[in-house]
Protein backbone atom coordinates (compact mmCIF):
# COMPACT_ATOMS: atom_id res chain seq x y z
CA UNK A 1 0.00 0.00 0.00
CA UNK A 2 1.77 3.29 -0.93
CA UNK A 3 0.67 6.52 0.80
CA UNK A 4 -1.21 9.12 -1.42
CA UNK A 5 1.72 11.73 -0.98
CA UNK A 6 4.22 12.87 1.33
CA UNK A 7 4.62 16.64 1.95
CA UNK A 8 7.85 18.00 1.00
CA UNK A 9 8.75 19.39 4.46
CA UNK A 10 8.46 15.39 5.85
CA UNK A 11 10.24 13.97 2.63
CA UNK A 12 13.08 16.32 3.00
CA UNK A 13 13.80 15.69 6.93
CA UNK A 14 13.54 11.75 6.43
CA UNK A 15 15.31 12.02 3.24
CA UNK A 16 18.24 12.96 5.94
CA UNK A 17 17.46 9.73 7.99
CA UNK A 18 17.66 7.00 5.21
CA UNK A 19 20.33 4.88 5.57
CA UNK A 20 19.84 5.38 9.35
CA UNK A 21 18.25 3.72 12.49
CA UNK A 22 16.52 6.54 14.26
CA UNK A 23 13.94 7.34 17.00
CA UNK A 24 10.55 9.83 16.75
CA UNK A 25 12.73 12.12 18.95
CA UNK A 26 15.36 12.35 16.23
CA UNK A 27 13.22 12.30 13.36
CA UNK A 28 11.31 15.37 15.06
CA UNK A 29 14.95 17.01 15.77
CA UNK A 30 15.92 16.71 11.67
CA UNK A 31 12.04 17.77 10.88
CA UNK A 32 12.42 20.54 13.24
CA UNK A 33 15.81 21.67 11.90
CA UNK A 34 14.45 21.57 7.98
CA UNK A 35 13.66 25.14 6.86
CA UNK A 36 10.42 24.11 5.40
CA UNK A 37 9.09 22.86 8.82
CA UNK A 38 5.91 24.55 9.49
CA UNK A 39 5.79 23.94 13.36
CA UNK A 40 6.82 26.16 16.01
CA UNK A 41 5.87 24.38 19.01
CA UNK A 42 7.07 20.79 19.32
CA UNK A 43 4.28 18.80 20.58
CA UNK A 44 2.53 19.69 16.97
CA UNK A 45 5.53 18.55 15.24
CA UNK A 46 5.90 15.55 16.84
CA UNK A 47 2.13 14.90 16.40
CA UNK A 48 2.91 15.29 12.40
CA UNK A 49 5.78 13.39 12.28
CA UNK A 50 4.46 10.59 13.78
CA UNK A 51 1.33 10.57 11.76
CA UNK A 52 3.33 10.44 8.71
CA UNK A 53 5.99 7.69 10.09
CA UNK A 54 2.33 5.47 10.40
CA UNK A 55 1.29 6.15 6.93
CA UNK A 56 4.58 4.90 6.08
CA UNK A 57 4.92 1.85 8.44
CA UNK A 58 1.33 1.08 7.08
CA UNK A 59 2.38 1.26 3.12
CA UNK A 60 5.54 -1.13 4.37
CA UNK A 61 7.96 1.92 3.94
CA UNK A 62 9.53 2.32 6.66
CA UNK A 63 9.68 -0.61 9.71
CA UNK A 64 10.19 -0.90 13.44
CA UNK A 65 13.41 -2.27 14.64
CA UNK A 66 12.78 -2.68 18.34
CA UNK A 67 13.82 -0.68 20.98
CA UNK A 68 17.58 -0.02 21.32
CA UNK A 69 18.61 1.22 24.78
CA UNK A 70 14.36 1.94 25.82
CA UNK A 71 13.13 3.95 22.79
CA UNK A 72 11.35 1.86 19.62
CA UNK A 73 13.92 2.62 16.60
CA UNK A 74 12.95 2.87 12.74
CA UNK A 75 14.25 2.88 9.82
CA UNK A 76 13.41 2.60 6.20
CA UNK A 77 13.13 -0.10 4.01
CA UNK A 78 13.74 -0.48 0.13
CA UNK A 79 10.10 0.25 -0.86
CA UNK A 80 11.09 3.64 0.57
CA UNK A 81 14.41 4.00 -1.03
CA UNK A 82 13.00 2.67 -4.18
CA UNK A 83 10.40 5.23 -4.30
CA UNK A 84 13.02 8.20 -3.92
CA UNK A 85 14.75 7.33 -6.91
CA UNK A 86 11.56 6.37 -8.75
CA UNK A 87 9.46 9.46 -8.22
CA UNK A 88 10.57 12.19 -10.32
CA UNK A 89 7.86 14.57 -9.12
CA UNK A 90 9.17 14.79 -5.21
CA UNK A 91 13.19 14.91 -6.58
CA UNK A 92 12.48 17.22 -9.66
CA UNK A 93 10.69 20.45 -7.33
CA UNK A 94 6.89 20.08 -7.88
CA UNK A 95 6.48 19.88 -4.25
CA UNK A 96 8.42 22.95 -3.66
CA UNK A 97 6.01 24.44 -5.87
CA UNK A 98 3.22 23.67 -4.01
CA UNK A 99 4.70 24.87 -1.29
CA UNK A 100 5.65 27.95 -2.13
CA UNK A 101 1.54 27.87 -3.68
CA UNK A 102 1.21 27.22 0.21
CA UNK A 103 3.53 30.15 1.59
CA UNK A 104 1.38 32.26 -1.05
CA UNK A 105 -1.87 31.30 0.33
CA UNK A 106 -0.40 31.50 4.24
CA UNK A 107 0.29 35.04 3.16
CA UNK A 108 -3.07 35.81 1.62
CA UNK A 109 -4.28 34.77 4.89
CA UNK A 110 -2.61 36.77 6.82
CA UNK A 111 -2.91 39.46 4.87
CA UNK A 112 -6.39 39.65 4.80
CA UNK A 113 -6.39 38.76 8.37
CA UNK A 114 -4.00 42.10 8.77
CA UNK A 115 -6.39 44.11 6.55
CA UNK A 116 -9.72 43.79 9.04
CA UNK A 117 -7.87 44.18 11.68
CA UNK A 118 -7.38 47.25 10.50
CA UNK A 119 -10.48 48.50 8.95
CA UNK A 120 -11.92 47.71 12.69
CA UNK A 121 -8.64 50.03 14.66
CA UNK A 122 -9.79 52.56 11.86
CA UNK A 123 -13.59 52.23 12.81
CA UNK A 124 -12.31 52.58 16.40
CA UNK A 125 -10.17 55.43 15.91
CA UNK A 126 -13.24 57.17 13.84
CA UNK A 127 -15.81 56.82 16.31
CA UNK A 128 -13.55 58.17 19.13
CA UNK A 129 -13.28 61.35 16.97
CA UNK A 130 -16.99 61.60 16.44
CA UNK A 131 -17.14 61.35 19.95
CA UNK A 132 -14.78 64.77 20.63
CA UNK A 133 -16.78 66.64 18.34
CA UNK A 134 -19.96 65.63 19.96
CA UNK A 135 -19.01 65.73 23.78
CA UNK A 136 -15.81 67.78 23.84
CA UNK A 137 -15.67 67.71 27.71
CA UNK A 138 -15.10 63.48 27.55
CA UNK A 139 -11.43 64.48 25.46
CA UNK A 140 -9.62 64.07 28.44
CA UNK A 141 -10.85 60.54 29.53
CA UNK A 142 -10.65 59.84 25.39
CA UNK A 143 -8.07 60.70 23.91
CA UNK A 144 -5.39 58.04 25.50
CA UNK A 145 -7.89 55.96 23.81
CA UNK A 146 -7.57 57.69 20.45
CA UNK A 147 -4.05 57.17 20.23
CA UNK A 148 -4.13 54.02 21.27
CA UNK A 149 -6.26 53.22 18.36
CA UNK A 150 -3.96 55.24 15.65
CA UNK A 151 -0.53 54.16 17.18
CA UNK A 152 -2.57 50.24 16.38
CA UNK A 153 -3.39 51.77 13.01
CA UNK A 154 0.01 52.15 11.99
CA UNK A 155 0.96 49.35 13.47
CA UNK A 156 -1.56 47.01 11.38
CA UNK A 157 -1.09 49.68 8.22
CA UNK A 158 2.87 48.22 8.28
CA UNK A 159 2.09 44.88 8.65
CA UNK A 160 -0.86 44.95 5.60
CA UNK A 161 2.59 46.70 3.21
CA UNK A 162 5.03 44.12 4.36
CA UNK A 163 2.81 41.25 3.79
CA UNK A 164 1.67 42.91 0.27
CA UNK A 165 5.32 43.24 -0.44
CA UNK A 166 5.95 39.48 0.19
CA UNK A 167 3.26 38.56 -1.90
CA UNK A 168 3.95 40.37 -5.08
CA UNK A 169 7.77 38.86 -4.55
CA UNK A 170 6.34 35.60 -4.16
CA UNK A 171 4.26 35.55 -6.97
CA UNK A 172 7.40 36.92 -9.44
Amino acid sequence: MKPKHLKHEVFSAFQELIGSRFTVAQAVSVYMASPFCSHSDVKPARQFVYRNMKRLIQAGELEKIGPDGGWQKYRFTESFNARLTADVSLISGQPIVQEASNISANLIERLNHQKLELLTTMGEAEEYDAIFKELPEMRGQIQSLYNDSRDRCSKLLGKVKALENLISLNSR
